[in-house]
């Protein structure tokens, strides 16, 4: 039980920063922050290995390490919004339905964190919306515009990686 819970610990360290390391690789970068990168592949392989528990530590992990590297912090709950809470919610891809149909786990943990990212924008981010524009309506845009294409990008790779079973599933003795 010792050594299983030591590898599952290596594991999120590995996975995590495999996931910072890809947030540097970015395809696009937008403006005002967000970019098309791999960087949710680790946290959801994470989660279809260990479940949404583990999923969702590592995710919480992975936005405290972004907060570390670059952060942009205007007020405390924007702070939450931004950084921990939605690398949190690509968790829940590891919970019940959602790690079996790995598909719809990352739709619906991507979709998650693109509501923390809405809503963090709409309140905190609403003088960049353009004049006439409800702030709402501008965050749905702007997150959409990163969020959709990476969401897609690593929903591709995780049906590419689903054929190999030993990647999305632990097989410790």
């Amino acid at each position: 039980m010792r050594d299983k819970n030591l590898q599952v610990m290596v594991e999120v360290s590995l996975l995590v920063a495999a996931a910072v390391l890809l947030s540097f690789l970015k395809l696009y970068q937008m403006p005002q922050g967000g970019s098309v990168s791999l960087e949710m592949l680790p946290i959801f392989i994470l989660s279809f290995r260990h479940g949404g528990k583990i999923g969702m530590l590592g995710g919480a992990l992975l936005g405290v390490v972004k907060l570390l590297v670059s952060p942009y912090i205007i007020h405390p709950v924007q702070l939450v919004m931004d950084y921990p809470l939605p690398f949190m919610l690509l968790g829940v891809a590891g919970l019940g339905l959602f790690r079996r149909h790995r598909i719809l786990g990352v739709s619906v943990g991507a979709f998650l964190r693109f509501l923390t990212h809405v809503v963090a924008g709409a309140v905190f981010f609403a003088q960049y919306a353009p004049e006439g524009t409800p702030a709402l309506l501008y965050s749905v845009g702007y997150n959409a515009s990163y969020m959709i294409p990476e969401t897609i990008l690593v929903a591709i790779v995780v049906l590419i990686l689903s054929r190999r079973r030993e990647i999305l599933v632990p097989n410790y003795k």
